[in-house]
């Protein structure tokens, strides 16, 4: 399967960012033929901060303004949601209120200054961006990382989708009411951060990652204390979880909310749980380097019930994975040296984060990084929401915008 998922601009030169079968490849590839071949490509390479941005009028229709200051949304984004009433007709989303020019700020930057304002674009995916990025670094310098730090970096990057995944779930929880369930969601979701800073040392997995390396490797009684708190979050969850599937109110506020259809979904270039959502596996599972792939769940409906199966999915095979290899973790060699072949270069890599794709690219100058384009997966992730969205009513809205698992940081960069 290929997916677009960026579009690179240098002077009169385009070059296409796209996954085959999860793995990162650059083609170069004329504007015609990329349109025909990736319907999402004129988004990309416009990249408009207003999504969806025509207005709707009619009979007694007017524009509701939702944010960027208001309850139920967490960051700095704008909702122009146009209605007669109750019924969301169109919803065009700005998220250029949290337009930091990142790209911008890290130019002519050492790769490890740049790696830290990676993982600061969006705190929720800190570990997924500085994979990206290092990955990408590591290719544009020749360096080869050592075993453990492959194996390391996918670990980490499971962790992270189990606190982002649990959040979401929290948060669906919450939208429908279900305090008893949100209640004990939060504190598992809790778990999984003291979990994160048993392993690294940050709660949010920051500072421990580099170029081709790790700072810091958790010694073996974190290790044997993570391993007995993963078993104690996934039996607990299990039963959570399990226990949800039996209320059919919560379930019924979840089911056919924010359907999205296989072909909307492929056209706009989604990965991840969403897209597996629909029935499709966009391969990301497949390029975990060294260590076994993680299974893929796939539902077929499309809806935020769907998306949420899939999380909830996720989790458990999460936690099994790191079950698994954390027991095996004392074996894994790191006695290779760095080997740098080139203080110029070009690079691209991809992490899979828990909403999808992340990519970087880079070029390198002296040893300095001279351009970085990175590409994230809540930008198409925010237009799968404004379609979404409309022709629902209000009381759907939390439920379509957190089950999509975007961030309005993430996605404007």
């Amino acid at each position: 399967m290929s997916v677009l998922i960026g579009v690179i601009i240098q002077e009169e030169d385009e070059q296409l960012f796209t996954l085959e079968n999860g793995s990162g490849r650059m083609i170069r590839m004329e504007s015609t033929m990329a349109e025909k071949s990736y319907p999402n490509y004129p988004l990309l390479k416009q990249r408009p901060f207003r999504i969806n941005d025509v207005p709707v009028s009619g009979a007694g229709v007017f524009r509701f303004r939702y944010g960027p200051v208001t309850s139920g949304i967490r960051e700095a984004g704008c909702f122009h949601l146009y209605t007669y009433g109750e019924k969301i007709l169109r919803a065009t989303i700005d998220i250029g209120w949290k337009h930091r020019e990142m790209e911008k700020a890290m130019q002519q930057r050492s790769p490890a200054d740049v790696l830290r304002l990676a993982e600061r674009v969006c705190s929720n995916f800190a570990f997924s961006h500085s994979v990206a990025f290092s990955r990408a670094a590591e290719m544009a310098l020749g360096i080869k990382p050592t075993l453990a730090t492959k194996n390391w970096r996918i670990i980490l990057l499971e962790a992270e989708r189990i606190y982002n995944h649990l959040y979401l779930i929290y948060k669906l929880a919450s939208a429908a009411a279900q305090k008893v369930l949100a209640a004990h969601l939060s504190a598992l979701f809790e778990e999984a951060l003291r979990l994160n800073a048993q392993l690294s040392g940050s709660r949010y997995l920051m500072g421990i990652n580099n170029i081709g390396k790790l700072d810091r490797l958790p010694e073996l009684p974190s290790i044997q204390q993570a391993v007995y708190g993963y078993h104690q979050l996934l039996e607990r969850f299990r039963r959570l979880y399990e226990h949800s599937l039996a209320n059919p109110n919560y379930l019924d506020r979840l089911h056919a909310a924010g359907i999205l259809t296989p072909a909307q979904a492929q056209a706009l270039g989604l990965t991840g749980p969403s897209l597996h959502a629909c029935g499709i596996n966009d391969g990301l599972n497949d390029a975990t380097g060294s260590l076994i792939s993680l299974p893929v769940i796939t539902q077929n409906e499309g809806d935020a019930l769907a998306r949420m199966e899939i999380r909830a999915g996720e989790i458990v095979n999460s936690c099994q994975y790191l079950l698994e290899h954390l027991k095996a973790s004392d074996t894994w060699e790191d006695d290779q040296e760095m080997k740098h072949i080139d203080t110029d270069g070009t690079g691209y890599g991809v992490a899979n984060s828990s909403s999808g794709a992340v990519g970087y690219y880079v070029t390198m100058q002296e040893g300095l990084i001279h351009r970085t384009s990175f590409f994230t997966p809540s930008y198409p992730g925010m237009h799968a929401v404004s379609q979404a969205l409309e022709g629902l009513v209000f009381t759907d809205f939390p439920f379509v915008f957190d089950s999509f698992g975007v961030h309005f940081a993430d996605a404007a960069r």
